[in-house]
C-alpha cells in the first residue's frame, strides 16, 4: 500500500484559547510526532488539502440550518477575538472557519484522489448529526462537520460500494445518523453504549430503507483490554469481507488507548491498532482513514502502530496484550450473541 498523508497546517487553528479543552491543536502534535518518532513521517508522502467552502461541500451531509448556525457562531468567535461555545462540549474559534475550509478541500480530495489516504483534520466529526447533536446525544462531542460521513457519501454518489468502519471509543452517532437510511455498510466498534457518552449505538440500531441491516454496532464492555477488543475486530472484519467494499472509510479514534484519557474504560494497546491495520490493509478496498479522538499517548501509540499495520509494517510499538477480566467477557458474549440475532431478523434488504 503506498499511503498519502493529508494534512496541513490550517488544522491547527481550530483553538480552544482562552479555555482548557482536551480537543486542541497539541492531538496533532502528539499524532505527527508518533509518526516521526518511528520513521513512519518521512514515508508517507505528504499532500496538502486545498481550501473549500464548508457550506457547498457539506450540503447534503448536514441541514442547512445548522450549516447557518456554525456560520453565525464562526462569526461571533471571529468578533470576540476568542473561542465559544456551540454546547457544553464543543466550540469554535476565529480559525475555525479557516479550519473547516481545509476540512473541505480534504473531503474534496478525498473523492478526486483514487489512492490511499490518511488525513489528519480538526475538528472530528463523527459525532456531527444531520442537525447537530445526532441520536439523542446531549452535546455534538466536539466535533463540528461530519467528514466521514461525507467522504462515504460522496463517494457512493460516484457509484462506489462503500463501508465505514469506525473504531473509536465513542460511537460514532453523527455517521450512523446521516447514513442510517443508505446502502452504506457502517460497522462501529465502541464501548458500550450504556456506560459512556454518546448513549446511542444499540445492536438493534441497525439501519432503516436502503440501509436495513447494514448498521452494525459492536459494542465492548467497560473493562474490556485487547482479547476482547480483537474478538470485536473480527466480528467486524467477517461484516466488511461479505459487504466486499470497493472503498473503505475508515473513523480511527485511537482514545481506547490504555492510559490516552479519563473518558472511557477500555485498556487497548498497539497490538490492537496493529491488527486494525492489518485487517483493513487486508480487504483489499481503497482506504481512506480520518482521524477522530485520541488526545495523547493514543495518538502517540496507537497511530503508528496502526499505519504500520495497513502498510504491512510489523508493529513498531509492541507491548504486552491487556487480558480482560471474566464479567467483561461474558457481558461481551452476550452482546455479540445478541447483535448475531438482531443481524439475523434485520438483514438487508437487498
Amino acid at each position: 500500500m503506498r499511503l498519502k498523508l493529508v494534512y496541513h497546517g490550517d488544522f491547527r487553528l481550530h483553538d480552544p484559547a482562552p479555555y482548557d479543552h482536551p480537543e486542541s491543536p497539541a492531538r496533532l502534535d502528539a499524532a505527527l510526532l508518533g509518526l516521526q518518532n518511528t520513521g513512519l513521517l518521512e514515508e508517507l508522502e505528504r499532500v496538502e488539502p486545498g481550501r473549500a467552502g464548508y457550506h457547498s461541500v457539506f450540503r447534503g451531509v448536514h441541514e442547512e440550518g445548522y450549516l447557518r448556525r456554525i456560520a453565525e457562531l464562526l462569526e461571533e468567535a471571529k468578533r470576540a477575538g476568542m473561542a465559544v461555545w456551540v454546547d457544553p462540549d464543543t466550540y469554535v474559534s476565529p480559525g475555525t472557519e479557516r479550519a473547516l475550509q481545509r476540512v473541505a478541500g480534504a473531503v474534496r480530495l478525498a473523492l478526486e484522489e483514487s489512492g490511499d489516504l490518511l488525513v489528519l483534520p480538526r475538528p472530528p466529526g463523527h459525532h456531527a448529526g444531520r442537525s447537530g447533536a445526532a441520536m439523542g446525544a446531549p452535546t455534538l462531542g466536539f466535533c463540528i462537520l461530519n467528514t466521514a460521513a461525507a467522504v462515504a457519501l460522496g463517494l457512493h454518489a460516484q457509484g462506489a460500494r462503500v463501508a465505514v468502519l469506525d473504531f473509536d471509543l465513542h460511537h460514532g452517532n453523527g455517521t450512523q445518523e446521516i447514513l442510517y437510511d443508505k446502502p452504506v455498510l457502517h460497522v462501529d466498534i465502541h464501548q458500550d453504549y450504556r456506560t459512556i457518552y454518546p448513549g446511542s449505538g444499540r445492536p438493534d440500531q441497525t439501519g432503516a430503507g436502503e440501509g436495513r441491516g447494514l448498521k452494525v454496532n459492536i459494542n465492548v464492555p467497560p473493562g474490556s483490554g485487547d482479547d476482547v477488543m480483537l474478538e470485536a475486530l473480527d466480528f467486524a472484519k467477517a461484516k466488511l469481507e461479505e459487504w466486499g467494499p470497493d472503498v473503505l472509510v475508515v473513523s480511527a479514534g485511537f482514545d481506547a488507548y490504555h492510559g490516552d484519557n479519563p473518558m472511557g474504560s477500555v485498556s487497548a494497546t498497539t497490538r490492537f491498532y496493529h491488527e486494525v491495520g492489518r485487517a483493513v490493509s487486508g480487504l483489499g478496498a481503497r482506504v481512506v482513514v480520518i482521524l477522530e479522538g485520541g488526545y495523547s499517548t493514543g495518538l502517540e501509540r496507537g497511530l503508528p502502530a496502526f499505519v504500520s499495520g495497513l502498510l504491512g509494517r510489523p508493529n513498531p510499538l509492541p507491548e504486552e496484550e491487556t487480558k480482560s477480566p471474566e464479567y467483561a467477557w461474558s457481558r461481551f458474549r452476550d452482546s455479540i450473541n445478541r447483535l448475531r440475532e438482531v443481524l439475523r431478523e434485520r438483514g438487508p434488504s437487498a
